[in-house]
């Protein structure tokens, strides 16, 4: 809405200016009658506006004479937070981007939003990291489930003072991309969905998962491994340095020595 203001006022500083020294006629527009072609103050309207400075509501206006882009302005940098939007840092064209809020301003603004919301975790039942208790009855919310995830989060929660809920992912999957369609199940699909804030479990980190969404660094890394047997060293044997080339290899080229040296014999006599 500023930005229209501006841009309306200097259109009329701009004709206001034109029509002191020039009687600008406006006619009226018809649809049957061909008026091709600019206006004819349209060109020397645009000039002046070129050459014009005024302070608007959004700051300073002013434009380069050669192209005609607005320059020296400042644009905020807003993001939602939990007291609405907030200014975290400015834009403009000779510094570009300049973050002014910290680190320390998100946490907080996390923590407030954390303790009035709960964490949404999805997962997937898998021992020992996520496993549903004897008595999960007598429990309510996450307190039904045990394993190493469950005691990781917990103790996140703790840590950062935030309250979470787990729910089970609904098609009892880790994530696996359709080629064909480009579309994701389970725990990907509802994190991509916004049905779920985390995803916590044994889950492998794949190329196409890192595509779709951010990992945290992983809590266990599996050592996968060949082994083989370690090969002994051989003593070498008094003619191993004929090992390179093959038997049939060395009667060639004994063969070919002695064809040679027996031409050049018959050619000398």
């Amino acid at each position: 809405m500023a930005l229209m203001f501006d841009a309306v006022l200097m259109f009329a500083l701009a004709l206001n200016a034109t029509n002191k020294n020039n009687i600008i006629d406006v006619q009226n527009a018809s649809c049957e009658k061909d008026q091709s072609g600019p206006w004819i103050f349209g060109n020397g309207i645009i000039q002046l506006m070129k050459t014009m400075e005024m302070e608007g509501l959004t700051g300073k206006i002013t434009f380069d004479k050669t192209e005609g882009f607005r320059k020296e302005f400042n644009l905020d940098i807003l993001t939602l937070r939990v007291g609405g939007l907030q200014k975290i840092g400015l834009w403009n064209l000779s510094s570009g981007v300049d973050i002014t809020s910290t680190y320390d301003d998100v946490v907080v603004d996390a923590g407030e939003y954390f303790k009035k919301n709960k964490l949404r975790v999805t997962t997937k039942l898998s021992e020992p990291y996520v496993m549903l208790k004897a008595n999960a009855e007598q429990y309510s919310d996450y307190k039904k489930y045990e394993g190493y995830c469950v005691d990781l989060m917990e103790a996140i929660a703790n840590y950062c003072n935030f309250n979470f809920t787990i729910q089970l992912v609904k098609d009892n999957s880790y994530g696996i991309l359709d080629k064909a369609t480009g579309e994701w199940d389970g725990v990907i699909k509802e994190l991509i969905e916004q049905e779920a804030d985390v995803g916590i479990g044994d889950l492998t980190i794949t190329y196409d998962r890192e595509q779709a969404v951010d990992f945290t660094m992983p809590f266990m890394n599996l050592g996968i491994s060949i082994l083989f047997k370690k090969p002994t060293k051989k003593e070498p044997l008094l003619f191993s340095f004929l090992a390179p080339l093959s038997v049939d290899v060395w009667m060639y080229m004994i063969t070919a020595y002695l064809g040679v040296s027996i031409s050049l014999f018959l050619l000398a006599r």
